[in-house]
């Protein structure tokens, strides 16, 4: 006490000792901020320890504009600041937020919590908060690649060969032991490239016919990443190997192949093998992982993936749209993954709670009738497979910050506040709104077990229900490159492997 004493008489001594404070106090605050980083679940309970939050790459860090303003840039309440300059997430407002009061020129000290959010809440911030259980970064099983050699494979189970040639068609992949498969069913319905003379191209007004480019390579990278991974099992595949142009296997039958005469028939029966080997794929998931019933709905333990890609300029390949989607800052296309569940961005995702639609509208109709699910939560909450994705993103180098930022989402809720945004839509502009994918015939007809493929023009659907998701990937993803598809690749299998685990428990 003596020397403490002497050493404070020195006013030299007392400025070292004041320093030294400061730089612990830092120290502390900036050991929190890294955690904040780390993990992400929890930036909204520590978004005070940062200046501020972004909800593109969920990453903690300073920016200029909301130090002194209660309201970022962004137009249409996208990126929006509270008083305490952190970001946060609401719709529009009519009455902007109050500006904070002059304050002094700040003082070095501990930052104390602050809670979120601030202002008006999204329909997931009400019914979904991040202080749920947080989503799962990566699975809860061990990631084993590095500790054994998995010997799980994928194999060819079924083919549908065009007659007289040696042509494949239509592929049914997966494990050669159905004892090992995984609770996941992947179809890939427009990666195709066979262009074959003996199917004339389809003709009419109004169709599409060019291909989804690289959602077959990216569903093959899927299934392999989830093999290599956790090694616990193999999913299903189902590849249309034609070129859209020959066949839309997301379509009822007479558009499927509208305008075709030569070769009709060998056309129709690959739409019929398409179908029915994703039938099969979902009896072997039953057979494996069973069913369960909620509120009065039985259904099976599993997850059917449709696999897209668009555009979003008007179906334009290139710069020269100036209308639909606006440009990823790296490249032609819109950057926005998009989630679809059978539901339109208005009125069914303009509805809060999404629940209150009722019925069988949309998909996940199982999922959310089991206990503690909510179809608000499934879809855009925390755990939603979009915010699992989006947690994920900084995984895949050399793409943008909203490039395979999906909606809706916990960060994205509404595709309709996206799609009526001059930020991101050309269209909204003058008043109008850019597309939203929902979800297409194969997510239709492959939530239910039993579909009579013969009744047309649309089938019949009855028996268990089988939870369905359609993903549309964005140009930045799909033509990055290699790297960058492996990468996301990557992503996708972390976060389907978690939104699985979660949904039905652990494997068997």
């Amino acid at each position: 006490q003596h020397s403490i004493d002497k050493m404070m008489n020195h006013p030299a001594a007392v400025t070292c000792c004041l320093l030294l404070s400061v730089f612990l106090v830092s120290g502390s605050a900036a050991n929190i901020r890294g955690a904040a980083i780390d993990d992400h679940s929890e930036l909204r309970h520590l978004n005070s320890l940062c200046n501020c939050i972004s909800t593109i790459d969920s990453s903690c860090h300073p920016n200029s504009e909301c130090e002194n303003s209660n309201r970022c840039t962004k137009p249409n309440g996208q990126h929006n600041c509270n008083a305490s300059g952190n970001y946060i997430w609401q719709e529009a407002q009519s009455t902007p937020l109050p500006t904070p009061a002059p304050t002094s020129p700040p003082t070095v000290t501990t930052p104390s919590p602050t809670p979120f959010p601030t202002g008006p809440q999204t329909c997931p911030e009400q019914y979904c908060p991040a202080s749920s259980p947080s989503r799962k970064l990566e699975a809860t099983l061990p990631r084993r690649r590095d500790v054994v050699q998995c010997d799980l494979t994928m194999v060819t189970l079924a083919t549908y060969t065009a007659p007289g040639t040696s042509d494949v068609l239509i592929e049914l992949k997966g494990p050669a032991d159905s004892a090992d498969a995984l609770d996941l069913v992947i179809a890939a319905p427009h990666g195709g490239g066979l262009k074959p003379t003996y199917i004339d191209s389809r003709s009419g007004s109004g169709i599409v016919t060019s291909k989804d480019s690289y959602t077959l390579e990216v569903s093959e990278l899927l299934a392999q990443s989830l093999i290599d991974t956790y090694c616990v099992g193999v999913p299903y595949l189902i590849i249309n190997h034609l070129h859209r142009s020959k066949l839309d296997a997301n379509r009822e039958l007479e558009e499927a192949t509208i305008g075709i005469v030569n070769g009709k028939a060998t056309a129709e029966e690959a739409w019929n093998k398409f179908h029915t080997y994703i039938n099969d794929a979902q009896v072997f998931v039953r057979d494996k992982f069973g069913t369960s019933t909620g509120s009065g709905v039985t259904g099976v333990n599993g997850l059917f993936f449709d696999m897209h890609g668009y555009i979003g300029n008007n179906g334009k390949s290139d710069a020269s749209a100036t209308t639909g989607w606006k440009d990823d800052v790296n490249i032609h296309g819109a950057p926005f993954a998009q989630w679809g569940y059978r539901l339109s961005d208005d009125p069914s995702l303009t509805s809060c709670p999404i629940d209150n639609l009722g019925g069988t509208i949309g998909s996940f109709t199982h999922a959310r009738s089991l206990p503690n699910q909510s179809y608000e939560c499934l879809v855009r909450g925390p755990n939603s497979m979009g915010s699992r994705v989006n947690a994920l993103l900084s995984n895949v180098a050399g793409i943008s910050d909203l490039c395979g930022q999906g909606t809706p989402s916990f960060e994205y809720p509404s595709p309709n506040a996206l799609a009526t945004d001059t930020t991101y839509c050309n269209d909204a502009a003058a008043g109008g709104e850019c597309h939203y994918y929902s979800g297409g015939f194969d997510v239709k007809i492959h939530e239910r077990m039993d579909v009579d493929l013969s009744v047309l023009p649309q089938p019949t659907l009855s028996g268990e229900h089988f939870n369905a998701l359609q993903a549309e990937l964005p140009r930045c993803i799909r033509f990055g490159g290699d790297t960058i598809r492996s990468d996301f690749a990557g992503v996708l299998a972390q976060a389907t492997m978690g939104f699985l685990r979660d949904l039905n428990g652990p494997m068997p």
